[in-house]
C-alpha cells in the first residue's frame, strides 16, 4: 500500500487563509471488470484570492480531480473518498440538495469545451439567468439587467442585443466568455477554470487569461486553473501542483518550480517547451508513454520513463518529500534533479 502523505504539499489545509483543503481525494472509474484509479492520495489547498494551477499532460487526472470537488462525476460506476473541505463541512458527505447550494453558488465551474456545455436551442440569456433563478431571488427584470452587468464584466461589447442570440452566433472566445458570465453570475468565491483556453488561437487565449486575472482583482475570488501548459501556469498562478498518473508529484510556489524544479516529470515539462532566450530549434520529449492506470505497481510511477531511476524508486513507497521550503517532490533522487534545457 502506498504512503501518500495527507498533508498539503504546499500548505496546510487547517491554515486560516485556505478557503477550500482537498486531504487525500481519490476518485476511480468501473470500467467492465476492471477499476482505473483516476485520482489517488492527491491533497492541495487553496487560500484566498490566489490562482492556483494544476498542471500535467491529458488523462493524468487533472479534471477528474476539479469535477470531483463539487460532485459532476457520474452518478454510477465513479467511486470519491477523502476530504473536500470548505465553509467547515466535507464536501464529499453533502447530499445533491445541499451540494447543489454550493454549486454555482459559492463554488462554480467553466468547462473547456463552450460549445458542449452552451445548450444550442436555447437563447443565452436563459442560460446566464438559469444560476439566478436557481440561487437568488431576483425578479424577471433584475435577472434581466444581472445577466447585461455580466456581459459587460466579462468583455462582450453590445449586451443587451447579444444576450437575445444563440450560442453559434458567437466565436469560440465569446462563448468562453459567455461560460464564464454563467460561472460569476452568482458571486462565487472560487472559480475552477478546467483549460479554459483550449481550441482557442493564441490571441484569444491570451484575452481569456488576462480576463480571468482582471476578475480575480476585482471580485477577490479564488481560482484554480487547470492546463496541460506551464507556460499558462507561469504565466496566471501563485502556486502550482503537478499531477502524473493520478498523483501530485511536485507542487511548490510557481517561479521556484520553473527556477528550480524537482522532480524529473516537471523537468521534462519544461524541457519541452519553446523557448525564445536560446538558439535551440529542438524540443526535448519525455521518453516512454504514460503507464496505464488499469495497472498500477508499487514504487514511482514515472520510473519507466526516468533517466534517473533506480532498482528502489521501484519498490519505494512513494510519498512527497520536502524539497526546500514550501516545495515538495515525490521523488527519491530529488536533490540530483536539474533542468535539462537550462
Amino acid at each position: 500500500m502506498e504512503n501518500v502523505a495527507p498533508r498539503d504539499a504546499v500548505a496546510d489545509p487547517r491554515e486560516p487563509d485556505t478557503l477550500l483543503g482537498v486531504e487525500d481525494l481519490h476518485v476511480s472509474f468501473d470500467v467492465g471488470k476492471r477499476s482505473v484509479r483516476a485520482v489517488d492520495g492527491v491533497s492541495f489547498s487553496i487560500r484566498r484570492g490566489e490562482i492556483f494551477g494544476i498542471v500535467g499532460e491529458s488523462g493524468c487526472g487533472k479534471s477528474a480531480t476539479l469535477r470531483a470537488l463539487i460532485g459532476l462525476l457520474p452518478q454510477s460506476g465513479a467511486h470519491t473518498s477523502g476530504r473536500v473541505t470548505y465553509g467547515g463541512r466535507n464536501l464529499l458527505d453533502l447530499g445533491e440538495r445541499a451540494l447543489r447550494r454550493v454549486r454555482g453558488a459559492e463554488i462554480s465551474m467553466v468547462f473547456q469545451d463552450p460549445m458542449t456545455f452552451l445548450n444550442p436551442v436555447l437563447r443565452v440569456s436563459e442560460q446566464i439567468e438559469e444560476a439566478l433563478r436557481q440561487h437568488t431571488e431576483l425578479g424577471r427584470a433584475e435577472r434581466h439587467d444581472r445577466a447585461v452587468e455580466l456581459m459587460r464584466l466579462v468583455g462582450i461589447a453590445l449586451p443587451e442585443r447579444r444576450l437575445r442570440e444563440y450560442p453559434h452566433q458567437f466565436s469560440g472566445g465569446m462563448r468562453q466568455r459567455v461560460l464564464l458570465a454563467i460561472a460569476l453570475a452568482c458571486g462565487p468565491k472560487i472559480l475552477l477554470a478546467d483549460e479554459p483556453t483550449t481550441a482557442l488561437d493564441v490571441t484569444i487565449q491570451d484575452q481569456i487569461l488576462k480576463l480571468l486575472k482582471r476578475l480575480r482583482d476585482e471580485l477577490g475570488m479564488s481560482i484554480v486553473l487547470v492546463s496541460h501548459d506551464l507556460g499558462v501556469i507561469a504565466q496566471m498562478c501563485e502556486r502550482v501542483a503537478v499531477m502524473y498518473a493520478g498523483q501530485v508529484v511536485e507542487s511548490a510556489p510557481v517561479r521556484e518550480l520553473i527556477r528550480n524544479p524537482r522532480h524529473p516529470y516537471t523537468v521534462g515539462l519544461l524541457s519541452s517547451l519553446p523557448r525564445l532566450d536560446t538558439d535551440s530549434r529542438y524540443l526535448i520529449p519525455i521518453p516512454g508513454a504514460p503507464r496505464s492506470m488499469t495497472e498500477i505497481a508499487p514504487g514511482c510511477r514515472f520510473a519507466d520513463r526516468c533517466q534517473l531511476a533506480l532498482d528502489e524508486c521501484r519498490d519505494w513507497e512513494t510519498e512527497l518529500l520536502d524539497a526546500a521550503v514550501e516545495h515538495r517532490s515525490r521523488c527519491l533522487r530529488h536533490p540530483i534533479v536539474v533542468r535539462r534545457d537550462a
